[in-house]
């Protein structure tokens, strides 16, 4: 059993957000500013016959911001030896189609900054990338997150206690969960009805 004292995130996230600032430096572009530059320099790219392209046929993730969610989410639900995780079970497919129809742009917004602020905590307590990082380290920076999930002022706890949700729901929505997981066998119509073997109630007497 693990003896790491626990974190206080509040009290911790000034220090990491300094560090990640120093060494990310640029880096630290908030996650929309960022798929803006991306997008505008595809688009730049992108044949005219393309630009017709419409919101419900466009990805929401990045590229790197798939692979991190599919890391992230695996982390909370794991493959194991009776059944897939959630990368099995294609979640972030689920979360992307979430967020991709969702029409509240700060929900997504604030997912977006909620994967920029995880990756900065794990650049600073492991020293690499959440992706980069191995099994015990993602589990320790999902742990730090876990024991202060009632911080719901800080941005970085919004985000985990709403993709622990979404893989959840997306995990055990999923042939995966509910099958392999659950063991769950369908709808089986009953050939025969079985009655109960209870003893018939005692004879009244006449009167």
């Amino acid at each position: 059993m693990s003896t790491r004292p626990r974190i206080d995130l509040k009290q911790d996230r000034r220090q990491w957000l300094k560090n990640s600032a120093t060494i990310l430096g640029a880096s630290l572009l908030p996650m929309p500013m960022v798929s803006e530059v991306a997008q505008a320099e595809t688009a730049a790219e992108t044949p005219k016959e393309n630009t017709g392209e419409t919101r419900s046929s466009a990805r929401f993730l990045t590229p790197a911001q798939y692979i991190l969610v599919d890391e992230l989410t695996e982390t909370i639900i794991p493959a194991d030896s009776h059944s897939g995780g959630a990368k099995a079970a294609k979640v972030v497919e689920y979360i992307e189609q979430v967020l991709q129809e969702s029409v509240e742009e700060e929900r997504r917004a604030e997912f977006q900054e909620g994967l920029r602020l995880v990756d900065l905590m794990s650049r600073h307590y492991s020293g690499k990338s959440f992706v980069e990082s191995d099994s015990k380290q993602r589990v320790s920076i999902l742990t730090i997150l876990s024991e202060n999930e009632a911080m719901t002022e800080l941005p970085e706890v919004r985000f985990f206690r709403e993709l622990r949700a979404l893989t959840i729901r997306g995990y055990y929505t999923s042939k995966i969960g509910i099958h392999d997981d659950l063991d769950y066998k369908g709808n089986r119509m009953i050939v025969e009805y079985v009655g109960c073997d209870d003893p018939p109630p005692p004879a009244t007497k006449s009167t």
